[in-house]
């Protein structure tokens, strides 16, 4: 039961992401805006920390998902703020983020 709530909350700050980058078009757009950027690291800090949490069966339960790469990441951000690539998390937001909804919004 407890991970069927860690899936949904991870959708839910996968939802935000979406919802934080709507109407950014560009890299440019999205760097230029501090509020913004905070807003999806945090989120993408809490996906991580949130999937740090599944249990192993879980997480076989959706083998297309990489979630070594999404704690990773969670680890990268917490660890290493100051040195994030901003690029990486824009790639992030607009692209693997859709695509881990599509695979757990089910």
């Amino acid at each position: 039961m407890k991970d069927k709530t860690y899936i949904d909350r991870i959708i839910k700050y996968a939802k935000k992401i979406g919802r934080y980058m709507e109407g950014v078009d560009s890299f440019t757009v999205f760097e230029k805006n501090e509020e913004k950027v905070d807003a999806v690291i945090l989120n993408l800090e809490q996906i991580g920390e949130t999937a740090k949490k599944l249990s192993k069966k879980t997480q076989q339960d959706y083998p297309s998902i990489h979630w070594p790469s999404i704690i990773g990441l969670r680890n990268m951000i917490s660890h290493e703020y100051e040195g994030i690539r901003l690029n990486i998390i824009y790639d992030v937001a607009t692209l693997n983020i859709p695509e881990l909804l599509s695979k757990l919004d089910l």
